[in-house]
């Protein structure tokens, strides 16, 4: 008997929490009716065809759009990728960028283990090819797919009382849908690994509570598929092994056995995912050698107290743009986002603000509230992109709140669908529909006119220098989608010239930035000897050249424009630049022979007789210990010049 009360307290609580009508439930049934009901599209087609029509409706623009920034890693130059069904062996087995760069390269800590969107991407290849139109549809398609997946899982722990169109679960899906922070994930056909990674979560949720519903065994494996499948497309899908427990405790009766049911064969999968991810990388987060390339780690020149600040200051920023959405930008890279201090106030509270969700959400979730719950999925969904456990290669980007936002709309959803009505009564409740509404019609708005940034690489990069022009990322990227229309044989003489000039500020600003950046670096290599052609100032221009091997040694420019220049330009010249830089620079300074002897030759190439070069590349040769080749030229060297010293 005490039993019995003790159960019917328990679900008269969790019936108050789905603000849902006490009714009877059925045996084995942890859940309400709507969980087990077979028609629940046939009576929900309205909100469905709803949410489906919004979604496709505010990306449909993007259908004619190109592949852009790391679209031509993960689709239009990976060899494995443009294989089509004959490399989704090397896919699935090779790490995630080895198919673009020809080896597993390591720029990023933890590396990258993404099959699923690049075998998405083979298929596609195999029947379309490198299809722009295609590639766009799919992820818009697949977008849609996850609004719909969404409402299905919100209308099983939070149900309609009444009105469906002013439910939790529909307006919390539906401002999901159209939130602009979203944009960078579906109108960029690389973002499909963050689409697919929510679908297999939510799928994983989905067939969870079912079981829970039902104890049928079939639901507890149709939830580990799709959770393997949610890994493979990004680890993010991790976080939900905390999420899916927690669901079930707020928002049903199951016991905790029940509850570890449902867990356990889950946890036993990401290990599986873990032990596969470290075969095919051979490391979990470090093979041992730092990244120490600021564009692969942020927050290399920090110290710990500096990085943590930027960290939190960067976490605020989420939030910020989770209400209102504004400005948005694809490009949060050094230094866009400044180094922050923990005398600044936005770091401050930040932390604060953290803190206290954190401690709310504990607190809250062990009452089983539906705000803390909110908070709760928010924070353990973006934990794993926060760069507080560990470096996810840039500051932030909006793309890693695509799965967090979920909370953030439900938090929303639920205050103005129930708080207000309930305290304001039906002036509550037109309240709370016209803050929706506001809501809505803002993020739309938003959304539309931000799509169109990602229709080709020109557009994206002019609209992310608007608002990240201390970012030597976009400025860089800016300077080098300038030169692809510099380089339109057809252009105006004066544009073209206008164009140089645009282009030469935005690489000057990328490298004030990062002294050290290599793509700025590579570009500014090919803009002073555009400038070249203009003023044949070859002081200047073999002066810049030095100035940039100073920054980086390996510059294939440089080196092509070199064998340009030695039947054309003054070899005296050339002699006194490529001894300065293969002996004094690279011989001496760096103390990098191979390159030494590289640049050497090139100014032997012009001047074979110059003593100073024969002296050099005899020094060189002599310091990496090849006596026999050493004697020959310093023998030549002291033929053509005795005062040379030994």
């Amino acid at each position: 008997m005490a039993k019995g009360k003790k159960k019917n307290k328990a679900k008269k609580a969790t019936d108050k929490l789905l603000d849902v009508p006490v009714k009877k439930v059925p045996k084995k049934s942890a859940l309400p009716d709507l969980v087990l009901q077979p028609n629940f599209w046939r009576n929900n087609w309205l909100p469905a065809v709803l949410l489906f029509a919004l979604a496709i409706a505010l990306y449909f623009q993007s259908i004619n759009f190109t592949y852009v920034l790391d679209d031509q890693i993960v689709f239009t130059k990976n060899e494995y990728v443009k294989k089509g069904f004959a490399g989704i062996g090397d896919i699935m087995g090779k790490e995630t960028f080895q198919g673009y760069f020809g080896e597993q390269k390591n720029l990023i800590e933890g590396g990258r283990y993404r099959p699923l969107s690049l075998v998405t991407f083979a298929i596609e290849h195999q029947f379309f090819g490198l299809n722009s139109r295609v590639s766009h549809f799919i992820n818009i398609l697949l977008y849609a797919l996850t609004a719909l997946l969404l409402y299905r899982v919100l209308c099983m722990i939070l149900p309609a009382r009444n009105q469906w169109f002013f439910s939790i679960a529909f307006i919390a899906t539906l401002l999901y849908v159209a939130h602009p922070i979203h944009t960078e994930v579906v109108a960029n056909v690389k973002g499909r690994d963050e689409i697919l990674t929510l679908m297999g979560a939510l799928a994983t949720m989905y067939f969870s509570l079912r079981y829970i519903a039902t104890e049928k065994i079939y639901h507890i494996i149709l939830s580990c598929i799709f959770f393997f499948l949610g890994l493979l497309a990004k680890e993010n899908a991790l976080t939900f092994l905390a999420v899916i427990p927690a669901t079930a405790y707020c928002f049903t009766n199951a016991s905790w056995k029940k509850i570890l049911m449902i867990t356990a064969p889950l946890l036993v999968v990401a290990i599986l995912y873990i032990v596969l991810r470290l075969e095919v990388i051979g490391f979990l987060l470090s093979r041992g050698k730092p990244v120490t390339d600021l564009m692969n780690n942020p927050f290399v020149e920090m110290n710990v107290s500096e990085k943590f600040a930027t960290i939190f200051f960067t976490l605020g920023r989420y939030v910020k743009l989770l209400f209102f959405p504004h400005p948005l930008t694809h490009d949060y890279y050094p230094y866009q986002i400044p180094i922050m201090q923990w005398t600044d106030w936005q770091s401050i509270l930040s932390l604060l603000g953290y803190i206290a969700m954190g401690v709310y959400a504990v607190y809250g979730l062990l009452k089983k509230h539906l705000v803390a719950y909110g908070i709760f999925f928010y924070l353990a969904t973006l934990s794993i992109v926060s760069n507080v456990p560990f470096t996810v290669g840039t500051f932030m980007n909006e793309r890693f709140v695509y799965v967090s936002s979920i909370g953030f709309c439900l938090i929303l959803a639920y205050w103005l669908c129930k708080v207000l009505p309930e305290k304001m009564g039906k002036t509550g409740q037109m309240i709370g529909m016209g803050i929706a509404g506001i809501f809505l019609a803002g993020y739309i708005v938003k959304t539309v006119l931000r799509v169109p940034a990602w229709e080709n690489a020109l557009s994206l990069n002019k609209a992310a220098i608007k608002y990240s022009s201390e970012s030597a990322r976009a400025n860089c990227f800016m300077g080098t989608a300038l030169f692809e229309e510099y380089r339109d044989p057809n252009i105006d003489p004066k544009l073209k010239e206008e164009l140089l000039e645009q282009i030469t500020f935005h690489l000057n600003k990328s490298l004030s930035i990062y002294p050290r950046y290599g793509s700025a670096l590579i570009m500014q290599s090919g803009i002073v000897a555009e400038h070249y052609k203009k003023d044949r100032d070859l002081d200047k221009l073999l002066d810049n050249f030095y100035k940039l091997l100073e920054k980086k040694r390996n510059l294939p420019f440089i080196e092509e424009y070199m064998d340009y220049l030695i039947d054309r330009a003054d070899a005296d010249k050339l002699a006194a630049f490529c001894y300065k830089t293969g002996y004094e620079l690279f011989g001496r300074k760096v103390r990098d022979g191979n390159y030494a002897i590289k640049y050497l030759n090139y100014g032997l190439k012009a001047a074979p007789n110059n003593a100073r070069l024969n002296y050099g590349i005899g020094k060189t040769y002599e310091a990496m210990g090849k006596s026999d080749k050493a004697q020959t030229y310093l023998d030549r060297a002291y033929k053509l010049d005795p005062s040379l010293p030994n």
